[in-house]
């Protein structure tokens, strides 16, 4: 994983944890999307640099590295994709 900056939240996508699963707005399409355990954890530390944000998951969830940093560079782009993070722009 190269240096890769925080992904930014898109601030039209509302967002609360209930019973540990984090729920998403997506206030203009009037969708919703629910995040599982590892989703959750992501989109609540989304401000933490990336590399360390693979660290800490390697050690939480008790997974290699490079597993790690494929899981998150791989939920980040799916996040992306529906919406959930703002445009890269600017």
């Amino acid at each position: 994983m190269s240096n890769p900056s925080c992904p930014k939240r898109n601030p039209d996508v509302s967002w609360r944890s209930i019973e540990g699963q984090a729920v998403l707005i997506h206030n203009r399409l009037g969708e919703i999307q629910v995040l599982n355990e590892l989703g959750t954890y992501i989109w609540e530390n989304l401000d933490t640099e990336p590399l360390s944000l693979a660290r800490n998951i390697a050690e939480r969830y008790e997974v290699s590295q490079d597993e790690a940093e494929r899981d998150l560079l791989e939920f980040v782009e799916t996040l992306r994709a529906s919406g959930a993070l703002a445009d890269d722009e600017g």
